[in-house]
């Protein structure tokens, strides 16, 4: 066993390393192709200003959902009743997107980020549309830039760029020394750690006072419905999926946590995900004779996953999207977690939602004294296994967290 392991991880480095190689070859042509492709934009395709605003965040459902409190105030500002808005995303966050902010944005750009950062004349078509639409104010609200994405705002035109100060690490000092010079502004959004949220907050408040006192994502349009604990049951959702192994709760344990909670109320279960999810609602399907699931993963878009997390009297959930939903639609959460990104990203703030409770590894200690030492150590990534949470410590923070349970 340990010869073959030692063979598999070796087999791995050199994988590994065959790939840096190859990318570091790629990366200099590949430079001087993108670099081309944006000076044919700016130099061939004239910029004309236009009342036109454009917020751009090519990030995932979490981010989109911590910033759009924000989008709606900005709407409302009188300073630019008289702008259309428009946003260019992720096409991941297409549905919901355009479900819940319609009336926000006058426009939207929809962009595949894989092929944005790989295909040529895919990336042409884009910053084409971009630099074409005229927009008079860029907003970048990412925290975390990439330098393969910042040609959108470099193309734009606009004489009006601000981006907050980068708190993540993702690009070399070349890149960052290069692209910093594509804005006209970038906005201290405050120290490290900052929960995500608060970090917007601090970044929109350079263009709103009303945004810089929102005090969390609860959105009113999307409130949990009346609980269903009268009736006797409780119905309750499951996310058992994580980007990564080391942050996916063992579905074992997802089986014998619901086994635990049945014993204490007639409870029903909805399992949601998305397609890649499917497989494990199916496998925890099995671990449940008895009781109600009914698997979701992968027939919902994201706003019916919403809306079912709306009529949901709990969720449990992997640190991944469906929680950054819970804050949205004020359903009670326990999140489990191994801390990446911690302070950052988890744990919840109270006064931010306060129905939102992570668990962590035993290791962490208590979270609050250790805070500091946390997100020292955790803030840019956790290579630790959610498998050293228990299920009786989740389950103690199901009976902290619903009242009477």
């Amino acid at each position: 066993m340990i010869r073959n392991f030692s063979a598999e991880f070796v087999k791995a480095s050199i994988s590994e390393q065959i790939s840096n190689w190859v990318y570091r070859l790629k990366y200099p042509f590949k430079l001087w192709v993108y670099e081309l492709i944006d000076q044919w934009i700016l130099f061939s395709i004239p910029y004309q200003p236009q009342k036109k605003i454009l917020i751009y965040r090519l990030d995932l459902i979490g981010d989109y959902l911590m910033c759009r409190p924000f989008f709606s105030v900005l709407r409302k500002e009188n300073r630019w009743k008289d702008f259309s808005f428009s946003f260019a995303g992720n096409q991941q966050v297409k549905d919901l997107a355009e479900s819940l902010d319609s009336a926000v944005f006058n426009e939207f750009i929809w962009i595949d980020r894989a092929r944005f950062i790989n295909s040529w004349g895919y990336r042409f078509r884009i910053l084409r549309a971009v630099r074409k639409a005229g927009f008079e104010l860029v907003l970048y609200p990412s925290h975390t830039r990439q330098y393969w994405l910042e040609s959108v705002v470099r193309v734009s035109g606009s004489a009006k760029v601000f981006t907050g100060e980068a708190v993540g690490h993702y690009m070399s000092r070349f890149e960052k020394s290069w692209s910093d010079h594509f804005y006209t502004s970038h906005i201290s959004t405050g120290q490290v750690p900052l929960f995500e949220f608060y970090r917007n907050r601090n970044f929109f408040g350079h263009f709103s006072e009303e945004a810089s006192r929102l005090p969390g994502l609860l959105d009113q349009n999307h409130r949990s419905g009346d609980s269903h604990f009268e009736s006797g049951k409780m119905v309750i959702s499951i996310a058992p999926g994580a980007s990564t192994r080391n942050r996916r709760w063992p579905l074992r344990f997802f089986g014998e946590l619901v086994h635990k909670l049945s014993e204490k109320r007639t409870i029903e279960v909805k399992i949601l995900g998305g397609p890649g999810e499917r497989a494990l609602g199916e496998e925890l399907i099995q671990m449940l004779p008895g009781i109600s699931v009914v698997n979701l993963a992968g027939k919902r878009s994201i706003t019916q996953s919403l809306e079912e997390l709306s009529k949901s009297d709990l969720l449990i959930s992997n640190e991944s999207s469906p929680v950054h939903m819970a804050a949205t639609t004020g359903t009670p959460c326990i999140v489990i977690s191994q801390g990446n990104h911690f302070g950052r990203w988890n744990p919840y703030p109270s006064n931010v939602a306060g129905w939102i409770c992570t668990v962590y590894p035993a290791s962490f200690g208590d979270v609050e004294s250790g805070y500091k030492n946390l997100a020292e150590t955790y803030h840019n990534g956790s290579e630790e296994d959610v498998a050293g949470i228990s299920v009786d410590q989740v389950l103690e923070a199901v009976t902290r967290l619903i009242p009477g349970f």
